[in-house]
């Protein structure tokens, strides 16, 4: 892969997030279903996948596709696990909400959790990816405007959040 200028850029446009969870809704097709007429447990992940990376277009300004062509900044998943509450069907849409549960130094941990109405609480996700550059495929610092936004939307979700970053600096 080549990219242009030497290494990652670090790119977030200063902008005001809402405050609490992000949510990102998706329809659920008779496509998406198995054979037990409710979603394929395949899905669930991709469809997790899909509020993360709507949420980081969002946070960040950018999504995966221009953070790794144009800014050489990737961020593969090393630990994915969901737990299931709920079935999903094709009935009526899913509202996935993502929160952040921990920024390390080149680690982001994100929660997803999916509900559907009259199910309620479908699913709960938890995924966590690690920034590197996208040609060495080597870990990276999360870069500052970056880290910047994560935090500030961390700070607004409504929800409890460990930033690794900044306890390690305050125990010193």
């Amino acid at each position: 892969m080549q990219l242009p200028g030497d290494g990652p850029k670090d790119y977030a446009f200063d902008h005001s997030l809402p405050p609490g969870p992000f949510r990102h809704s998706l329809t659920v097709g008779w496509g998406d279903a198995d054979p037990a007429q409710i979603a394929y447990t395949g899905n669930i992940p991709v469809w997790g996948l899909s509020a993360i990376e709507a949420w980081m277009k969002a946070c960040l300004g950018v999504g995966w596709y221009e953070m790794n062509l144009d800014l050489g900044v990737g961020t593969p998943f090393v630990d994915l696990s969901c737990r299931f509450h709920a079935p999903i069907t094709p009935r009526n849409d899913l509202v996935l909400e993502v929160t952040v549960a921990k920024i390390g130094g080149a680690s982001l941990s994100l929660k997803v959790e999916g509900h559907q109405a009259p199910a309620g609480h479908c699913f709960s996700g938890d995924f966590t990816c690690v920034f590197v550059d996208a040609v060495r495929m080597k870990p990276i610092p999360i870069p500052d405007k970056m880290r910047a936004n994560i935090r500030r939307f961390a700070a607004n979700q409504g929800a409890s959040f460990e930033d690794k970053r900044k306890a390690r600096r305050s125990s010193r």
